[in-house]
């Protein structure tokens, strides 16, 4: 489930930001997380474009044995 989080508001997102020892107004992150809020795999900030991203999404479905959709492994080449 996709959840931005903006690194530059007080409130919510600034206590969700201290949970995961991100900094204000760094770089956008994606992370993977499981359903406990754990990193599947490494963060990682700057990955703005979609083949490293789907790469990622990819290498996070099979370390859990899900199967890959077909249009993500398009995405990834």
């Amino acid at each position: 489930m996709p959840l931005l989080i903006h690194n530059n508001k007080p409130g919510r997102d600034a206590e969700v930001l201290a949970a995961f020892g991100e900094p204000a107004c760094n770089f956008q992150v994606v992370r993977l997380l499981n359903a406990d809020g754990e990193d599947i795999i490494e963060r990682r900030d700057r990955v703005w474009e979609t083949k490293p991203l789907a790469q990622r999404m990819i290498r996070t479905l099979k370390s859990h044995g899900q199967d890959v959709p077909d249009h993500l492994l398009h995405l990834s080449v």
